[in-house]
């Protein structure tokens, strides 16, 4: 849903889907871009961003609050009172958005290639472009 990393208070929007939204038996999918997409450690390798988790200028200009990793997102939808029954990844992806924008304008990618992508999260979901939980309200 690409939300929580803009909330001031994530853990307190969290809190109130467990408690007052979530029905008994629902199931609420959390999905968030990744601090450790491979795309954000290249940055860090060439000094773009301090570190994986910073938040770039061109994020905050977005309302970007913070970036997630997995155990971040799991530890904020625990304190919130949510019970993770999976966590994974959507898509490895090496490259910023700006060059996907570009290299999906040409033919060098194929469909064999995106479908490797998203194979080769399956198996590194740590290393995908987004994370996400499945959640259910805790008991």
């Amino acid at each position: 849903t690409h939300v929580l990393e803009h909330l001031d208070d994530p853990v307190l929007v969290l809190k109130r889907i467990n408690d007052e939204w979530l029905a008994a038996g629902g199931r609420f999918f959390l999905v968030c871009p990744n601090a450790n997409a491979p795309s954000r450690q290249i940055a860090v390798k060439m000094g773009l961003i301090t570190h994986n988790a910073a938040v770039t200028p061109a994020e905050a200009e977005h309302g970007h609050r913070c970036t997630y990793t997995l155990d971040t997102l799991e530890r904020d939808a625990v304190a919130a009172g949510l019970k993770v029954v999976h966590r994974s990844g959507i898509f490895f992806k090496a490259l910023a958005n700006f060059q996907w924008d570009r290299l999906l304008q040409t033919d060098i990618i194929t469909e064999a290639y995106l479908e490797g992508c998203y194979k080769l999260g399956q198996q590194y979901p740590d290393l995908c472009s987004s994370i996400f939980l499945m959640c259910e309200k805790r008991k």
